[in-house]
């Protein structure tokens, strides 16, 4: 089967929705669409309406937004990933097992025919015997071109991903409550007065440092209660004058950015002897973070892919789905 000029890229999350439409050889986008009718959004929605038919109404709601990006009067394959197949999404689809490659056949793919000449392809999450995900398989396996033979590949994020790459096989991964951690601690506990969000500068990297190589050493429990106990028990008279230096904002901001280090260090911990290949995808403040921390444990072999390959990770992983599900239905139905 000769594959399609384009294809239509969906990225369904619990907040937000996002089509693409994308040349098929290129990859290049053309043109982008983005929402905030995440599927728990339009679930409440549905919820509220009286429709009995979730998977018609979140189907109405995809072919709506297809006229902002392309003519929809034309034959279109759509490939959707992320929260789409959930509880609450267009429509529940059983984890698939590990291990799973590029090849349909590891993964849990279903079509359904929207209208005469528009198919939307789902992609299910995957599943170990303690562990699940959706999306994030769809990045790895776009990814696969940066992977030795066998490698570990971390996908930094509020929940973070440690894939193992083996064999040319996705075969196990962790998940890190990383990013959720990091957002529980600094704004629910006793300690959140303490710490003040800012550029990281050399003071406040120093600070990174110091809890990375805290937290990979297992100090992380007990090195929570000092960040608010340094202050406490100084006297009146010292806060005061450290806040008429505005010192109180400096020691505020490393205690920061040393909590981050210490979560992030105690997830890294795993990789300090590691003799296999680690690659890093993440953009912004957290490239830059593991990065540094994977120097800091002294990694001896990982790479590092900034946000425009993370990015371009997604549409990667979907067309290579896509091809091999259309190879696979030419292959069935001749």
């Amino acid at each position: 089967m000769k594959h399609p000029k384009y294809f239509v890229s969906c990225d369904w999350g619990t907040s937000n929705f996002r089509i693409r439409l994308i040349a098929f050889d290129s990859l290049e986008v053309i043109k982008e669409h983005k929402t905030d009718q995440g599927v728990k959004k339009l679930y409440q929605e549905f919820l509220s309406s009286g429709n009995e038919d979730r998977e018609g109404f979140f189907s109405e709601y995809l072919l709506s937004q297809l006229i902002y990006i392309t003519d929809v009067n034309q034959p279109l394959y759509i490939i959707a990933c992320g929260m789409v197949t959930s509880t609450m999404g267009l429509k529940e689809m059983e984890y698939a097992p590990m291990p799973i490659n590029d090849d349909v056949n590891t993964l849990n793919v279903e079509r359904l025919q929207l209208r005469n000449d528009i198919e939307l392809i789902l992609i299910s999450g995957v599943k170990t015997t303690n562990d699940v995900m959706r999306g994030e398989e769809v990045q790895a396996i776009g990814l696969t071109k940066y992977l030795d033979k066998n490698a570990h590949l971390l996908l930094p994020g509020t929940h973070s991903k440690h894939l193992v790459y083996k064999e040319g096989r996705y075969v196990d991964f962790t998940t890190y409550m990383t990013g959720e951690m990091f957002d529980l601690i600094s704004n629910q506990t006793i300690i959140k007065d303490f710490l003040k969000s800012a550029k990281m500068e050399s003071l406040q990297e120093d600070a990174f440092i110091d809890g990375v190589k805290d937290g990979s050493n297992g100090k992380f429990l007990g090195s929570l209660f000092p960040l608010r106990a340094k202050w406490v028990s100084k006297s009146p008279l010292e806060q005061k004058q450290l806040i008429d230096k505005q010192k109180d904002q400096e020691m505020f901001t490393a205690n920061y950015y040393y909590l981050s280090g210490l979560l992030i260090g105690t997830e890294l911990t795993h990789l300090k002897d590691t003799t296999i290949p680690v690659v890093m995808a993440a953009s912004g403040i957290l490239f830059n973070l593991y990065q540094l921390a994977l120097k800091t444990l002294e990694v001896k072999n990982f790479r590092c892919l900034d946000g425009t390959v993370l990015e371009h990770s997604m549409i990667q992983g979907q067309q290579s789905i896509l091809q091999k599900y259309l190879e696979n239905e030419l292959l069935f139905n001749g």
